[in-house]
């Protein structure tokens, strides 16, 4: 049998954090999750999640600050990072590309765009 794929979702907000957990575990991943920047860069340093989601406004650092050090670090670099955010203007995702984000959510998630970018990162 073959092993999960790690999806590391990284949300302050415990209900997103729920619904998420729910769909990736119905499609057949294997979820880590950070509630913050700091723990996401923790938690991606001892698990390598093979994905990461990321939610653009979080408390302490900031998606993009956390998202640029994913992308600065050697072993980190080639895991793809989505931001997930639910504005709209140009600007937070042109942000989110300087900082090397692979690719964008609106929120809420629509389970088939989710399911659309996993497929595009992970080959399955």
């Amino acid at each position: 049998m073959r092993e999960k794929k790690k999806i590391l979702i990284v949300d302050d907000n415990y209900d997103v954090i729920a619904t998420y957990k729910v769909v990736l575990d119905r499609m057949g991943y294997g979820v880590e999750i950070a509630r913050d920047g700091n723990e996401c860069l923790d938690k991606i340093e001892q698990e390598k999640p093979d994905m990461v989601l990321l939610d653009v406004l979080l408390p302490g650092l900031s998606g993009s600050e956390v998202c640029r050090r994913i992308k600065d670090t050697v072993h980190t670099k080639d895991v793809p990072v989505v931001a997930i955010t639910a504005s709209l203007a140009a600007a937070t995702r042109e942000k989110m590309s300087q900082v090397g984000a692979d690719e964008f959510l609106l929120k809420p998630i629509d389970v088939s765009d989710l399911n659309r970018v996993i497929k595009k990162f992970l080959g399955v």
